[in-house]
């Protein structure tokens, strides 16, 4: 801090006085942000300039210790997937959330990056002093939802080993005007015309569907009567709030007990829900129509292969097969009919969320795989990342489909080792461009260091 109170930032937002309004982009912070001598905590706040420009809705707020600021910085980036009138579906914010530095009684001392809060925040990213340089956390919402983070599903037995693309038939497809949405095991139908994630912070009126939403920004936006809902997330105690006149009844699920709640809320939205006890998992719908939200709840079923051909667990193995003819010549096919994204995070072994992409975004993602540099990723400096015992599973798999056959890529990129891409007989280097080309289509927030930034 300079005399004048100003607070120095590296970066294309240069130094910023108190009130000043950062520019947006991403801010390469080093670990070197500022030295809080003085004591106390210094905040700076960006507010927005209007409530329709999702390039300025964001706040930084930065706690330093009294004495030093020894922790290295997170940033926080944020993209729209509901596009608004006149907002651009790639427009972005970036910007550090809160961070902090925890004294411990010995070392290792530990920053931990806080980008939600709330219920349904995620565990926080947690660092060693050693840890990260810089860390992204990249929402694909431009909603800026809040709700549920990296969902951790509870253990349950994984199915028998296998790294090729699952061959169990998908489920029967959602009738016409309604598509399908997975997460956590459960599919669902929901109406073509709602939106993903658009839940939480700054939240629109537009119906959505909410599911493996991943990490999210940290405001309060109320749900208005107006809005209708429906959500796959993890059951908890007290998450139904149901009148004691609802209707209540036991169902099965292909075998597996459930139990369905439905009734009329004092705010003139029929409810329902759907506890999955054994799986510790609760489907949550409201809408203003009693025949939708019956057609919801009639929807749910269990998925071991969802619709778009993601199996519901991260595979164990840590290379797939290479069951694709062309797999030794090229990572990708490079005229895909279709990709299959299939997204487990960091935690846990569930599927959070899936797409499919076809036509000239497949197209586009190919070529980038096919592109990407040969040889996995190098190691983040175990200076600035810590190591662990061994190389964390793949964060996604990409699953490529043409006329020969169907391969499955696996994509390893949130950790400090082990990552890259590897289709069973090519391995390729991973980028944050191209791990953005397939996380936008899911609206999921995912979270990777920032030496991947600019590759």
């Amino acid at each position: 801090m300079g005399p004048d109170g100003e607070l120095s930032v590296p970066g294309p937002a240069g130094r910023l006085r108190d009130g000043e309004l950062p520019r947006p982009g991403v801010w390469p912070l080093g670990p070197r942000w500022a030295h809080a001598s003085r004591g106390g905590a210094i905040r700076r706040h960006a507010r927005p300039k209007s409530p329709e420009d999702p390039t300025d809705i964001w706040s930084i707020v930065n706690t330093f210790s009294k004495s030093e600021s020894a922790c290295p910085p997170c940033i926080l980036c944020m993209s729209s997937p509901s596009p608004r009138a006149g907002v651009s579906a790639a427009a972005l914010a970036c910007g550090p959330p809160r961070w902090r530095e925890l004294r411990r009684a010995g070392p290792p001392r530990r920053c931990i990056c806080h980008g939600i809060g709330g219920p349904y925040a995620p565990a926080s990213v947690s660092l060693t002093r050693r840890g990260l340089a810089a860390a992204f956390i990249a929402l694909a919402s431009a909603a800026c939802g809040a709700s549920p983070a990296p969902e951790r599903p509870p253990e349950r037995p994984a199915p028998a080993p296998s790294s090729a693309a699952p061959a169990t038939p998908p489920p029967p497809a959602a009738p016409a005007a309604w598509r399908q949405e997975s997460s956590l095991g459960v599919q669902i139908s929901v109406s073509a015309h709602w939106a993903v994630n658009d839940y939480g912070c700054n939240m629109s009126d537009r119906p959505t569907v909410v599911r493996g939403m991943g990490a999210q920004r940290q405001c309060l936006t109320p749900e208005k009567p107006t809005k209708e809902v429906a959500e796959i997330g993890l059951d908890a105690p007290g998450a139904v709030g149901a009148d004691p006149a609802f209707a209540h009844r036991e169902v099965s699920l292909g075998g597996v007990s459930a139990e369905r709640i439905e009734g009329r809320g004092a705010d003139g939205r029929y409810f329902g829900w759907l506890r999955i006890p054994s799986r510790k998992i609760l489907i949550s719908v409201r809408t203003h129509d009693p025949e939708v939200t019956r057609r919801i709840l009639d929807s749910v079923q269990l998925a071991g292969v969802d619709h778009n051909g993601c199996p519901d667990r991260r595979p164990p193995s840590r290379r797939p097969e290479a069951t694709h003819p062309g797999a030794r010549s090229a990572l990708s096919p490079a005229h895909p009919i279709s990709i299959a994204v299939c997204y487990y995070g960091e935690h846990g072994d569930a599927l959070q969320s899936s797409a499919r992409l076809s036509g000239t975004e497949a197209a586009a993602l190919a070529a980038a795989l096919n592109q990407a540099p040969a040889g996995p990723n190098p190691d983040a400096d175990p200076k600035m990342c810590l190591h662990p015992p061994a190389p964390p599973p793949a964060d996604a798999l990409l699953i490529v489909e043409d006329a020969a056959g169907r391969g499955t890529i696996y994509v390893a990129f949130s950790g400090c080792v082990g990552r890259g891409l590897d289709n069973g007989e090519r391995r390729a280097q991973v980028s944050a461009s191209l791990v953005k080309m397939f996380m936008e289509p899911l609206h999921t927030g995912y979270v990777f260091h920032g030496d991947l930034n600019g590759r």
